[in-house]
């Protein structure tokens, strides 16, 4: 695990809430300077409380839906800002006095020892096409959740199963509304094909926007993945806007741990207590990679083969994440390198 080393004499630790925060500044010898509740996030008092020690002052908070104003507050004020992961920072959950008061001591403290795990502050520049990329992945998730319980009752109808992918959208919609002949089970098909149509326009409507805005943002990168077979304009942007930066990453390893493609370990004694860690790293990235392993094998005779081989030897299950893994290793080198992507080096391993 990695520690942020602060430099500055006087340290802030903030307890962030949507309508409050808590904060505690300290000097380097451990000594509490300020120590109260802010009401209604005023920055503007904030700013008169460290004015003595603004010009070699820290901020640190958990990371949380509401941290990025804050960031981006203290970035125009011309202070030090660093993001705590909030899952990593353990010893604020094992303190037996829990509270905001306690909280922003206990970060102030960790920052003071150089005892915060960093996360990553995404530009600002950058979270609008990188929301509407998430934003689109929760709607074709939905979509696919209606999709297939429309495909389920159907066949609970005693009709033959209708297939999506062997039929236009509109003969599908047509085979699905036909399958029904009680009025409460047309109505029940009709509005879910309505919420279906419904998310069909909004994500052409992102998709389009999604192009528009990112059209210039790193595109000799974004050439070297739409060689990678089944990685499409919306899984390239996805992986670029997740990742921003390859060079944060100081190795493929560190990349793909951040994919949530491997997991951890847990051992001791010499006894193997099963992997740990699933959920720690990036959720986007994570499903970008699947999918890109799933129209992979579909697009391309090679990685067919090569998933083929696993399958026989791990499972389909298993096949697919090492597949992942091994597009998300080749990804890496790709834009370390600025490299077009090669199926014989990624199944061979080598760089």
């Amino acid at each position: 695990m990695k520690y942020y080393t602060t430099t500055t004499e006087y340290n802030c630790g903030i307890d962030l809430h949507t309508r409050q925060m808590y904060i505690c500044v300290m000097n380097r010898a451990g000594e509490v300077l300020v120590h109260r509740n802010i009401r209604d996030n005023d920055f503007g008092f904030f700013l008169k409380l460290v004015e003595p020690y603004r010009k070699d002052l820290t901020v640190t908070c958990e990371s949380c839906f509401v941290c990025f104003w804050l960031a981006d507050a203290c970035e125009d004020a011309g202070i030090k800002f660093v993001l705590a992961h909030a899952y990593y920072v353990k010893s604020i959950a094992a303190n037996k006095h829990k509270n905001d008061k306690e909280d922003a001591r206990e970060l102030a403290e960790c920052l003071r020892t150089n005892r915060i795990p960093p996360a990553y502050v995404c530009p600002r520049e950058l979270r609008p096409v990188r929301n509407l990329l998430r934003r689109r992945t929760k709607y074709v998730r939905n979509r696919a959740v209606l999709t297939g319980h429309s495909a389920r009752e159907v066949m609970a109808a005693g009709n033959r199963p209708l297939n999506i992918q062997a039929n236009s959208k509109e003969r599908w919609r047509e085979g699905v509304r036909s399958s029904f002949e009680a009025p409460l089970d047309s109505f029940t098909a009709e509005a879910e094909l309505y919420m279906i149509e419904s998310y069909d326009r909004i994500i052409m409507q992102m998709e389009q926007r999604i192009e528009k805005y990112a059209r210039d943002f790193q595109p000799q990168d974004y050439r070297l993945l739409r060689t990678v077979p089944g990685i499409g304009k919306i899984l390239a942007l996805t992986i670029l806007y997740e990742t921003i930066d390859i060079k944060r990453f100081p190795s493929d390893k560190d990349f793909v741990s951040y994919c949530r493609l491997v997991a951890g370990t847990n051992e001791s004694g010499g006894k193997d207590f099963g992997g740990k860690g699933r959920k720690m790293g990036n959720p986007y990235l994570k499903w970008a990679f699947m999918q890109a392993a799933v129209l992979g094998k579909r697009a391309d005779k090679k990685l067919n083969a090569y998933y083929e081989k696993l399958a026989r030897q791990k499972g389909k299950h298993i096949a697919n994440a090492v597949l992942a893994t091994k597009i998300a290793r080749a990804v890496y080198f790709m834009l370390k390198q600025k490299t077009g992507f090669s199926p014989e080096m990624m199944m061979r391993g080598r760089r």
